[in-house]
């Protein structure tokens, strides 16, 4: 009996001083001490605002529609896609046509819908969907991201990628 109430004395206390020094759901104040009356070592963050849509930069997209996606002229398309796209590719390489940019035979890369969704002072994207020509093999629309970027005062395409799961018509003259 003495054993057993010396372990309960023993469990009791451990118990109390688990419980009584465990601390508190609030943080502990910060060392004054410690803090930095300097500025910043950090640059704070920056706001892109949101901004109509660029003239030039639609520009630039619908000449990457009909040269590079049709692969078409394709020194002018040279001209205006960004380092990303591009891939390091030089211009001879670029007028073989083996380029880093899906091509598509759009029948309506002249007039396609260009569908923003983001547009900031120095870059913009958007949707695009384009429809095959008759007898070139492809039966359904596509939609593609596209985005554009001004690099070195410059409208550059720099993003270029299909979407296959968005469900387009196939052929844009029927209702």
């Amino acid at each position: 009996m003495w054993i057993s109430g010396a372990v309960l004395a023993i469990g009791i206390a451990v118990f109390l001083g688990v419980y009584l020094t465990r601390g508190t759901s609030t943080p502990a104040p910060a060392n004054v001490s410690t803090l930095s009356s300097g500025p910043s070592s950090t640059k704070p963050a920056t706001k892109n605002p949101t901004v109509a849509p660029s003239a030039d930069a639609l520009q630039v997209a619908r000449t990457f529609l009909e040269t590079a996606v049709l692969r078409q002229n394709l020194d002018a398309a040279y001209k205006i896609v960004g380092p990303d796209l591009k891939g390091g590719m030089t211009r001879a390489q670029w007028r073989k046509g083996d380029i880093p940019v899906q091509p598509y035979p759009a029948i309506n890369a002249k007039s396609a819908k260009f569908h923003i969704t983001e547009s900031h002072p120095n870059q913009l994207f958007a949707q695009v969907v384009l429809y095959p020509r008759k007898g070139s093999g492809v039966s359904k629309g596509l939609a593609f991201n596209l985005g554009v970027q001004r690099l070195g005062g410059k409208w550059l395409v720099n993003y270029w990628l299909p979407l296959p799961q968005i469900k387009v018509r196939a052929d844009p003259y029927t209702n």
